[in-house]
């Protein structure tokens, strides 16, 4: 029996949440029953670490937005590698995809939706709709997610499948050693708390408001002492670094910029926080989670659903400054409601979020919609 070939095309391969998840993907499926290849309109790292594990790439190197030629390259692809399904994530890979399957005779499309966009996007929701002939089907990661496109598309429900993100619950295990390492390379001792910010720098991610919140947190004169990593990187580096420098924290807080040691930062840790604006899944929460780390978080669409509110973690208003510094400052002064949030995190992630579960849950809407 020939495989199923899948094409996952995807916006760009720069080390982020979506991309995270298509290299997941692609590398643990079914190989006896999908052959995936995968496809981008722009590079970055992520490309080698997915041919490194023996997953065709092809990076189109479009110009821009409004690069027709992209159109035209990717259907003579999706021709070229005989695609039965072509698998979209992110508005711009969708943008394109969809008329390119079109003209390549390409008859199965689904398309993943990452996050409950906050900012100004009507055109995304009004794409969705006019193109919805084109699509078999929308996955959301959450179903906070669902809602929020329908909402927003005018879509049936019966058009949506919710397929919550996977986590390698075991890849993100506690590691003595490594927490002992780099705790001795950035010259913070045992006993001090460590809160952990992961993701990229930019205004969704919410970096100004902690800094904000952890400067409030300085002032505190009964505040316990605590530790600030910011592992990262984007466009918000420099009003990052400025907005540190102008702050009390001294040097209790270092900017890491981007790391590719995850688990090992998480193992060095004791709080993950993640002040977002907006999200869909919130990956690097459920990350911690598998670590054993409570999470204080902002209640948006995604992390309240990954987030169980004063079991796994803390939850807060968006925005609210005050509110994350008081969140941070519980946590770090009660090592046990630590230890007893961060063990009911790794419960949860493992029973609910595990990235077996997010491969079979493909595997099954793969052969559903064939």
């Amino acid at each position: 029996m020939r495989r199923i070939r899948i094409c996952q095309l995807i916006t760009e391969l720069r080390p982020a949440g979506a991309e995270r998840c298509v290299l997941e993907l692609a590398r643990r499926i079914d190989a006896d029953r999908f052959d995936v290849r995968v496809a981008a309109l722009r590079g970055g790292p992520v490309a080698d670490a997915l041919r490194q594990a023996g997953i065709e790439v092809e990076v189109l190197n479009v110009r821009g937005k409004w690069d027709a030629v992209k159109l035209g390259r990717l259907a003579a692809l999706l021709r070229r590698w005989r695609i039965d399904l072509l698998h979209t994530h992110l508005f711009h890979a969708d943008l394109v995809g969809r008329p390119a399957a079109h003209l390549a005779g390409v008859r199965h499309l689904v398309h993943t939706v990452h996050v409950a966009e906050a900012r100004f996007r009507p055109w995304h929701f009004a794409f969705a709709r006019l193109a919805a002939g084109l699509c078999d089907r929308i996955v959301c990661v959450s179903a906070a997610v669902m809602e929020h496109h329908r909402r927003r598309s005018g879509l049936p429900r019966s058009r949506y499948t919710v397929i919550p993100n996977g986590i390698d619950v075991d890849a993100f295990a506690r590691d003595p050693a490594a927490r002992r390492r780099l705790r001795r390379q950035w010259a913070v001792a045992e006993d001090q708390v460590v809160a952990a910010f992961v993701g990229r720098l930019d205004r969704q991610k919410g970096p100004d408001v902690l800094i904000r919140a952890m400067d409030s947190l300085q002032g505190r004169m009964t505040s316990p002492n605590v530790h600030l990593l910011i592992a990262g990187d984007g466009p918000m580096r420099g009003q990052v670094a400025k907005m540190i420098e102008r702050s009390r924290l001294g040097g209790s807080v270092r900017l890491l910029g981007f790391t590719d040691d995850v688990s090992g930062l998480l193992s060095a840790a004791d709080i993950l926080v993640m002040p977002s604006r907006w999200e869909g899944f919130g990956l690097a929460a459920a990350e911690a989670m598998a670590a054993g780390l409570p999470v204080v978080a902002t209640r948006v669409a995604g992390l309240e659903e990954l987030v169980t509110h004063e079991r796994t973690g803390l939850l807060v208003g968006r925005e609210d400054c005050e509110g994350l510094a008081g969140a941070v400052a519980r946590v770090a002064a009660d090592p046990d409601l630590r230890r007893a949030m961060g063990q009911a995190g790794r419960d949860r992630v493992a029973a609910h979020y595990s990235i077996e579960a997010n491969v079979a849950a493909h595997e099954r809407l793969y052969a559903g919609v064939l």
